[in-house]
């Protein structure tokens, strides 16, 4: 029996992944849907209703509505209250509507964002929230071959969330993809465990659930197809049983494509190879108009194909195993199996001709080596279909023999002929070799001049960057010549007016009234002077870090009508002083821009180290922009964020359009 790669597909990742594949169900999801649409619309808060149009825009996807997914996403972002329970949800909604892309990394990055928004609010419902964030990024691992990862983060992560929850159903949903886990390696003892978990806690759970049922039934068919590869026959019919008895009201459910799949595996175990092959017929039959439902109904055609083998009906085992290669879902790795099946089949009932061409076939498309019994055979059969050509090889060595005396007669003749070839090929052995030497002193010689043409450019690119940052640095002199004069230069003069208003005859009444009035002035204008040597070189990024030095000037923007949330992740204190400058600039520039131009309310910067990459994404509430202005770069202050970027030899994403904010995304190497 062939390996069986198990994952776990429930409601929040099953839809989600690709429009075209198969929902199960059992009950009316419509019904569902619409018990839930009229509960939201009878909720009083927009919080409350936030976070249900959230929920019902998941929900939708269990009728396939796409325009109601996307109205009731879009409505409950636009009630959720920045950094509410709600805004930190909707990453883990707005993750589901990019699977249909295919973008791994922009899902994982989602769901990743919206795992740290959580964090924030400790209560069960956010918890239970977040383990449905973490499930859905275990299974991407799963999904990419990381069975290794897949575990950390369903053991260590999902499920001690899931448990501070309370809530069964996550519960079970995260022992069952522990299970499969452990169902791919094999581990059927320790696979069976976390399925009876499962089937406890989602027993155990809520009834106002539209995939309750469903997932329900899924689990105990796992656990009896796990104990039907664990060997334990028993007690695997007494959980096809129970999904048995589940399943009777419904007998039309697509969830029998799992259940006979299971079922006929007990039977073939058990050496029932005619109801085994009942059973996978009821599945195919069920599947074969659905095109969803191809995955399953190969599924079945392959465990048909075995137990017709093991019942020696060649005839109907061919006949299946050609649909196989027909279909056009067969991918070229599995064609190379069922090759080598077929050749075996025919060898079976007899037709040596027909077990030589697909054992041909198969040879020919595999690049892996095969069992040597396989090897023997194939040898065999060709000997048998290859007599004619062997005795024409006989024939053609007896008058070689014959002709051997006459070629014995012309060796020396030959040897002499060799000798004088040889010279001619030493000649011009020789004389390849010295073309050989010259062609790669001109090749050297070429390689030279253009790693010289590169270097030019590449120093050319840099005193184009130099001069760029030059420029920068001008205008912050420009601004910091304005602050001086405009601001501190202004208030300074204030003061001396005020002072050159006191002399030594002016009365006590009069200096009394007009002190205090020259004492504040003097006060602004400090705060003025802090100010401005704060721009110019935070005392904090020279004695504490990088790191505070950016959190205090994420405060220092901080007002009662912006609010700036500062985030950081494994900064470091070993990066070089001049780099850690640039950094500072760079967020400083971007904050600035924030404020300036976009007229942002809420500002989100995060700063992470990942090994000697750094990064920085810097999210604003404004008004946004066009990617035309962003090229242009006039009146929103980017060029130099850019120049520093590109000095850096970093790479800087901008995602913005007029009314949605603005999103940037800055990563270099600081090692």
């Amino acid at each position: 029996m062939r390996r069986t790669l198990y994952t776990i597909l429930f409601l929040f990742i099953i839809v989600p992944i690709c429009s075209a594949q198969l929902v199960y169900t059992l009950d009316d999801d419509a019904a569902y849907v619409a018990k839930k649409e009229k509960e939201a619309a009878a909720l009083t808060t927009d919080s409350a209703k936030a976070y249900a149009y959230l929920k019902l825009s998941s929900i939708c996807r269990l009728i396939g509505d796409t325009a109601k997914i996307r109205d009731y996403l879009n409505r409950g972002i636009a009630l959720s209250q920045p950094h509410s329970f709600a805004e930190a949800a909707s990453w883990f909604y707005k993750a589901q509507t990019l699977y249909a892309a295919g973008n791994i990394a922009a899902i994982e990055a989602t769901l990743l964002k919206g795992d740290s928004a959580l964090q924030h609010f400790p209560y069960k419902e956010a918890y239970k929230v977040r383990g449905y964030v973490l499930h859905a990024y275990g299974t991407l691992q799963q999904m990419k071959g990381g069975e290794k990862d897949a575990m950390d983060v369903f053991v260590n992560k999902a499920l001690p969330i899931a448990k501070q929850s309370e809530d069964d159903f996550l519960i079970g949903n995260v022992e069952k993809a522990i299970a499969t886990v452990f169902m791919n390696a094999d581990r059927r003892v320790d696979a069976a465990g976390y399925l009876l978990r499962a089937i406890d806690h989602i027993e155990r759970s809520a009834m106002d659930n539209a995939i309750r049922i469903e997932t329900l039934v899924e689990v105990n068919v796992y656990a009896a197809e796990n104990y039907v590869y664990g060997h334990k026959l028993d007690s695997a019919k007494i959980y096809l049983d129970k999904a048995s008895r589940i399943l009777a009201p419904k007998p039309n459910s697509n969830l029998y494509l799992t259940y006979y799949y299971a079922e006929g595996a007990y039977f073939d175990r058990n050496k029932q190879y005619s109801a085994a092959v009942a059973s996978f017929d009821k599945g195919i039959a069920l599947g074969k108009d659905e095109p969803r439902a191809a995955y399953a109904v190969k599924r079945l055609k392959i465990a048909k194909y075995k137990a017709l083998l093991s019942k020696k009906d060649y005839t109907a085992a061919l006949t299946v195993m050609h649909e196989m290669i027909n279909s056009p879902l067969t991918l070229i790795t599995d064609k190379r199996i069922y090759y080598k099946d077929l050749a075996e089949t025919y060898a079976a009932v007899g037709n040596k001709s027909a077990a030589y061409d697909w054992a041909s076939q198969y040879i020919e498309l595999s690049d892996s080596l095969y069992d040597a019994k396989f090897q023997n055979d194939i040898i065999e059969l060709e000997k048998k279909y290859n007599n004619a050509e062997n005795q024409k090889k006989i024939t053609l060595l007896q008058a070689a023999k014959e002709k051997a005396d006459l070629k014995s007669r012309n060796n020396q003749l030959l040897a002499f002929s060799f000798a004088g070839f040889s010279l001619f090929l030493l000649a011009v052995a020789i004389l390849g070799w010295l073309y050989y030497r010259n062609s790669r002193k001109l090749v050297a010689q070429r390689e030279l001049s253009h790693q010289q043409q590169l270097k030019d450019i590449s120093q050319q690119q840099q005193l184009k960057l130099a001069a760029a940052l030059l420029q920068g640095e001008e205008r912050e002199r420009k601004r910091l010549a304005g602050d001086l004069h405009d601001g501190l230069g202004g208030m300074l003069a204030g003061v001396k007016i005020n002072l050159s208003r006191l002399s030594p005859a002016t009365n006590e009444d009069a200096i009394a009234k007009d002190l205090p009035v020259i004492i504040n002035q003097l006060d602004r204008s400090v705060n003025e002077l802090r100010r401005i040597a704060r721009n110019m070189m935070p005392e904090s990024l020279l004695n504490s870090g990088l790191e505070i030095a950016l959190k205090e000037t994420c405060e220092s923007f901080t007002s009662p009508a912006l609010q700036v949330d500062f985030q950081a992740l494994n900064i470091e204190n070993n990066i070089a002083k001049d780099m850690q400058v640039t950094i500072f600039r760079i967020v400083q520039e971007l904050l600035t821009n924030a404020v300036r131009h976009a007229g942002a309310t809420a500002i989100l910067v995060q700063c992470s180290m990942n090994e000697n990459t750094f990064y920085i994404t810097v999210e604003d509430n404004g008004k946004g922009f066009t990617t035309e202005q962003a090229t242009v770069g006039k009146g929103i202050g980017l060029t130099n964020v850019k120049n520093r970027v590109d000095y850096l030899k970093g790479n800087l994403d901008i995602e913005s359009s007029p009314g949605a904010g603005t999103t940037i995304n800055i990563e270099f190497h600081v090692g």
